[in-house]
């Protein structure tokens, strides 16, 4: 294709409706994805080809353009532009961090006028970790396609060996793996177009398979997102599941938000719910607990919670340490004239409880339960 800075390498195809992997996201986006000559983004990376897949009546159209030698960067970039800006909005994976940054980059480097434009961008791997990274030993895309799309490439070319098949390309004219790295190319956008359905569909909570670690990260996102009555729904969906550790922090969250909002009464009635369906959720004991104490005036009644929170601790639990030494303050707290010393008492009626269990120091928790109600 010509461009005001000379020929661009195109290459554009429809792949047909019907044909294409996975289902249609019902979105508008241009999919973009590049391949570099290194991954490092500094001023002497290049970007030597890009594919764009976006949606269209017909099924999905795939274009591709290619550098075939350094001096028509230019026209690769303007012709990319263009590509992009066809499109209402666009998608990336990483390309936040790396490759719409490359470009902004490449477009000084070549001396063009202005920057590289482009419309709204999302970038799918930020997406992935938030929802499914508690999934996922790994966000590479390789794996998501795997383990989300059920997509299996096959004999696909290693990224790493994508540089060297352009440079052998400028030097010799031809490379084997040339056409492996631009195949490559294509799938990832393909693959992108496909993953955003899937991500959609757990955002606006209709995945089926959705357990509460769903509901919670789903929750988590919304919230920082600010879209906060959505994420309060994720997180009464994630509590009310009452599965495990999740649900919990599910509950830890909405309780801190009760309190904030004046409704401490509240709040422990959804812990004590969700204590009474978890089991041996210690972080739920210290929360209690402490809201029983200092916002509802309760001493004793944190006391039978960090009491039934003893009974059935697991010894290497991080919080063994904040109970026992909670019990013990409660305890002299409530101490008075002729009340039966309830610490002798425990340790009367179960002396290894206290004496004979070793506690490892408290490490990081994963539920947070430090932060104050």
């Amino acid at each position: 294709m010509e461009t005001p800075y000379g020929e661009a390498w195109r290459r554009a195809e429809i792949v047909p409706a019907g044909r294409e992997r996975g289902r249609d996201p019902g979105l508008r986006h241009a999919y973009l994805d590049l391949e570099t000559t290194g991954l490092s983004g500094g001023t002497g990376t290049y970007a030597f080809a890009a594919a764009v897949a976006r949606r269209t009546d017909a099924g999905i159209e795939l274009v591709q353009l290619f550098l075939p030698e350094p001096a028509w960067e230019p026209a690769f970039l303007h012709a990319l532009a263009e590509e992009v800006a066809a499109s209402p909005a666009i998608a990336t994976y990483n390309g936040s961090r790396f490759d719409l940054p490359l470009l902004k980059t490449r477009w000084v480097m070549a001396r063009m006028g202005g920057d590289f434009e482009h419309p709204p961008h999302v970038d799918l791997l930020l997406l992935t970790r938030a929802l499914y990274g508690q999934r996922l030993a790994s966000c590479a895309l390789r794996n998501v396609e795997e383990r989300l799309l059920g997509f299996e490439r096959g004999e696909d070319v290693s990224g790493a060996l994508l540089p060297g098949a352009y440079f052998e390309y400028v030097r010799r004219g031809w490379s084997p793996l040339l056409e492996p790295a631009l195949e490559h190319n294509r799938q990832d956008v393909e693959s992108l177009h496909h993953l955003h359905l899937r991500l959609e569909s757990r955002l606006h909570g209709e995945d089926v398979q959705m357990e509460a670690l769903d509901w919670l990260a789903l929750g988590r996102h919304l919230g920082r997102k600010g879209r906060r009555a959505a994420g309060w729904q994720a997180l009464r969906q994630a509590a009310g599941m009452a599965q495990d550790e999740a649900s919990a922090a599910a509950g830890l969250l909405l309780a801190r938000r009760l309190v904030r909002s004046g409704r401490a009464a509240s709040a422990e009635k959804l812990l004590a719910w969700i204590d009474e369906r978890v089991d041996a959720q210690a972080a739920l004991a210290v929360a209690r607990a402490r809201l029983l104490e200092w916002r509802l005036r309760d001493p004793l009644a944190a006391l039978e919670v960090v009491d039934r929170a003893l009974v059935r601790l697991d010894g290497s639990s991080p919080l063994a340490d904040d109970l026992f030494r909670r019990r013990r303050r409660l305890a002299r707290r409530l101490r008075g004239p002729g009340q039966r010393d309830r610490d002798a008492a425990l340790l009367d009626e179960n002396p290894e409880h206290l004496d004979q269990v070793r506690v490892e120091r408290p490490l990081q928790l994963r539920l947070d339960p430090g932060k104050s109600l």
